[in-house]
C-alpha cells in the first residue's frame, strides 16, 4: 500500500516532533514495564485502546529493538501527520486511511498488505472516531483473513492526565509516571468470534 511521504514542514509535524521530545522525557523519569512483549512476534496483528495512542509510543519503541516490518494504521488527514512523525523514529509506517466509510474502497489494498508474511500491522481497535472502548471488526477480520495471531495492549497508569472532553479520555503520561503495559494473546480468531462479536469483545480487557 502506498504510504504518505512528507513533503514539506507542517504544524502537524511540528506537533509531533514536540509530542515525541515529550515523550522520551516520559520514558526517562518514568517507570515503564511491559508484560510479556514477546507476544508480540512477527506476523502478528497489534491492537490498542484509542485513548492509549500516547502511551503505545513506549511499547513500539521496544518493539521495534527486535521486530522489523511494523506498520500502523493511522488516519488520512492532518491529525495522522503528527502520528506519522512519531513512529517513524521507531522505524515504523503508517498507513493512511479515510475515516469512517471512507475507508471501504481502500479495503482490498489493506487486505493484501495484511497478508504480507513477517510484519506487525497495528491500530487502534474503538478508532478512530469511537465509541469508547466498543473494538471495530476490522483488525479482527484482517487477522482472519490472513490467517496470523492477534495481540493487543492496554495500561494500568499512576500520573497521568486524562483529556476526557474528548470521546477516547486520551491518556497523557506526566513526568515520573508508572504506567504499565499489559499485552494479551488472543491467538488465531474464528469465524464465530466475528459473527457473534458482541459476545467476544467482552473478553477485551481495557
Amino acid at each position: 500500500m502506498k504510504i504518505k511521504p512528507f513533503k514539506q514542514i507542517n504544524k502537524q509535524v511540528v506537533a509531533g516532533g514536540l509530542f515525541h521530545t515529550y515523550i522520551r522525557l516520559v520514558g526517562a523519569t518514568g517507570r515503564i514495564k511491559i508484560n510479556h512483549i514477546d507476544r508480540i512476534q512477527q506476523n502478528t496483528m497489534l491492537g490498542y485502546w484509542h485513548g492509549d495512542s500516547y502511551c503505545m509510543q513506549l511499547v513500539l519503541k521496544e518493539v521495534a529493538k527486535k521486530r522489523k516490518r511494523i506498520q500502523v494504521i493511522v488516519t488520512a488527514d492532518k491529525r495522522g501527520d503528527a502520528i506519522e512523525y512519531m513512529i517513524n523514529h521507531y522505524d515504523a509506517k503508517a498507513i493512511r486511511l479515510p475515516d469512517g466509510l471512507k475507508m471501504r474502497p481502500f479495503f482490498a489494498q489493506l487486505k493484501a498488505e495484511s497478508l504480507s508474511e513477517g510484519g506487525i500491522l497495528a491500530t487502534a481497535l474503538d478508532g478512530p472516531l469511537g465509541p469508547l472502548h466498543e473494538p471495530k471488526k476490522l483488525l479482527f477480520l484482517l487477522a482472519l483473513e490472513s490467517d496470523k495471531e492477534m495481540t493487543y495492549v492496554h495500561f494500568t497508569y499512576r500520573r497521568v492526565l486524562r483529556i476526557k472532553r474528548r470521546w477516547d479520555n486520551y491518556v497523557i503520561p506526566l513526568p515520573f509516571s508508572k504506567i504499565t503495559a499489559e499485552i494479551e494473546d488472543l491467538g488465531k480468531i474464528e469465524k464465530s468470534d466475528l459473527a457473534n462479536f458482541k459476545e467476544y469483545q467482552n473478553r477485551l480487557v481495557y
